[in-house]
C-alpha cells in the first residue's frame, strides 16, 4: 500500500509541474508522509532490512544543501524561514526515494507518459500565453514561472519524450504511441521558439551527447555516421536559430552597450551586472558566503560604489544563475552543493547508460538530460528561485533513480512473492 500510494502520487509530478503551482509541493509532502509513515512501520515490524547504503548517493545529494544552510547561518548570524523549507523539499525526497526503489519496474516506467503530458501541457500553455499576453503574462498561467524557466522546462520535457522512444512500444497501438510522443516534441520546440527564449537551445547539444550514449550494440562505423548526422543537424538548427531568431541578435547590441557603457541595462547586461555582484559578494565571504536574504542589501551597497544600476537593485533580488546564487549566498560550500546537486546524479546515469537492459538504459539517458540540462539553464536563469521548483527536480531525479536501480527488479519480484 505504502509502496504503490507513493509510485501513483509522485508519477504526477512532471504533468503537474507546468500545470499546477501547488500540485508538485502537494505531492512532495503527501508521498513524503507516507514514505517516513513506511519507515516507521518497518522499523517496527522488521518487514525488510532498512538498507540506507542504497539511498547513496542521493543522500549526500538532497541534504547537503541543507548542511550549507545550517553553517552559513551559524556562522553569519541569519536566518530565513522561507530558505529552510525550501532546502527541507530536497531532503523529503529522500525517503520517497527509499520507498520508491521497493516499486515495480513497469509502474516506474510509467514515467515517460508524464513527462510527455507535461511537454503537450507546457507546451499549449506557453503557445496560447505567448499569442495572448506575451512573455510577462507567463507568471500568472499554469507553473507560475518566468517565460524562461517555462520555456527550459517544456523544451526539457520533449527532449526526454524523445529518448523515451527507445523504450519501445508500451501500448497495443504502436504507430499511435509514437506519433502522439512526436508530436509532443514538435509542439515543444515550437512552443520553445514562440517564447523567444534564447537559453533553452542550449539543450540541444547535450541532447545530441545524450542519444549518442544510449547507442548500445552498434557497429562502430554506424556509430560514427549517426555522430556526424548528430552535428550536421545540431549545425543547422544553431544557424537557423541565429538566422530568424531577432532576440539572438539583440546580444551583440547588448554587449557593445555595456562595454561602452552606453546602455548597461538590457537583458544581457543586466546578467553581467548581477554575475559580477555575485562574484564581489563571494570574494567578501568566500567559504560560507553572505546568506541568500542579504543578497539585495549587498546589491545596494555596490550601487554606490557604481558596480551596479539602480535598475540592478530595485527589479532583481538574486543573480540569475544557480551557480552564483550558490556560491555568493552559501560561499564555497555552496558551490559544492549545487555541483553535487546536478552532477552526481548526473554521473550515476552516466553509469547506467551502458547498461545491458533498455529500460535501465533508456531511463539513464532520461535522468541524465534531465540533470544535465538543469545545470545548463541554471547557468543563466535561477531555475530554483521558488520553492515550486524543488519537488520537481528532486521528485523526478528520485524518480528516474529508482527506475534505472538495479534494486528495481529484486524489489519487484520480491512484491510478486507476496
Amino acid at each position: 500500500m505504502y509502496v504503490s500510494l507513493a509510485t501513483w502520487l509522485v508519477l504526477l509530478v512532471p504533468a503537474l509541474a507546468l500545470t499546477s503551482p501547488v500540485g508538485g509541493p502537494a505531492v512532495l509532502y503527501l508521498s513524503g508522509l507516507i514514505a517516513l509513515a513506511a519507515l516507521a512501520v518497518n522499523a517496527v515490524k522488521r518487514y525488510e532490512p532498512m538498507a540506507f547504503r542504497e539511498l547513496w548517493p542521493m543522500s549526500l545529494v538532497l541534504l547537503l544543501p541543507l548542511a550549507c544552510m545550517f553553517i552559513t547561518s551559524a556562522v553569519q548570524g541569519l536566518w530565513s524561514n522561507s530558505e529552510l523549507e525550501k532546502l527541507l523539499r530536497f531532503a523529503l525526497a529522500l525517503p520517497v526515494l527509499w520507498l520508491l526503489l521497493r516499486a515495480p519496474q513497469r509502474w516506474l516506467k510509467l514515467v515517460q507518459w508524464s513527462i510527455m503530458l507535461g511537454a503537450i501541457a507546457g507546451s499549449v500553455l506557453l503557445i496560447v500565453t505567448m499569442e495572448l499576453k506575451g512573455r510577462g503574462g507567463m507568471p500568472d498561467v499554469g507553473g507560475r514561472y518566468n517565460a524562461v524557466a517555462f520555456a527550459n522546462m517544456t523544451l526539457l520535457f520533449g527532449g526526454m519524450t524523445l529518448l523515451s522512444l527507445g523504450f519501445g512500444p508500451s501500448t497495443r497501438w504502436p504507430r499511435i504511441e509514437m506519433a502522439v510522443k512526436l508530436l509532443a516534441v514538435a509542439l515543444s520546440v515550437l512552443a520553445t521558439w514562440e517564447s523567444e527564449t534564447r537559453s533553452s537551445w542550449m539543450l540541444l547539444p547535450i541532447l545530441g551527447v545524450v542519444f549518442l550514449l544510449g547507442l548500445r550494440n552498434w557497429k562502430r562505423r554506424h556509430k560514427v555516421y549517426c555522430a556526424l548526422a548528430v552535428c550536421v543537424a545540431l549545425v543547422a538548427s544553431a544557424a537557423a536559430i541565429w538566422t530568424f531568431s531577432s532576440r539572438m541578435h539583440e546580444i551583440t547590441n547588448d554587449v557593445q552597450g555595456f562595454a561602452t557603457s552606453t546602455n548597461r541595462d538590457t537583458s544581457f547586461g543586466i546578467r553581467l551586472q548581477l554575475w559580477h555582484a555575485s562574484i564581489l559578494m563571494f570574494q567578501k565571504s568566500p567559504v560560507v558566503g553572505v546568506g541568500p536574504s542579504k543578497f539585495r542589501d549587498e546589491l545596494q551597497q555596490l550601487q554606490t560604489q557604481g558596480i551596479v544600476t539602480a535598475e540592478v537593485v530595485e527589479g532583481f533580488g538574486e543573480p540569475h544563475n544557480d551557480m552564483l546564487a550558490a556560491l555568493s549566498g552559501y560561499g564555497l560550500l555552496g558551490l559544492v552543493s549545487i555541483l553535487c546537486l546536478y552532477l552526481l546524479p548526473a554521473a550515476v546515469f552516466f553509469r547506467r547508460v551502458a547498461s545491458d537492459d533498455r529500460v535501465v538504459r533508456v531511463g539513464a539517458q532520461l535522468g541524465l538530460l534531465f540533470c544535465l540540462g538543469y545545470c545548463a539553464f541554471s547557468l543563466t536563469e535561477m531555475m530554483f528561485r521558488n520553492m515550486r521548483s524543488v519537488p520537481n527536480y528532486s521528485l523526478i531525479v528520485v524518480t528516474l533513480m529508482a527506475l534505472t536501480s538495479p534494486r528495481v527488479t529484486q524489489a519487484a519480484a520480491k512484491a510478486l512473492r507476496r
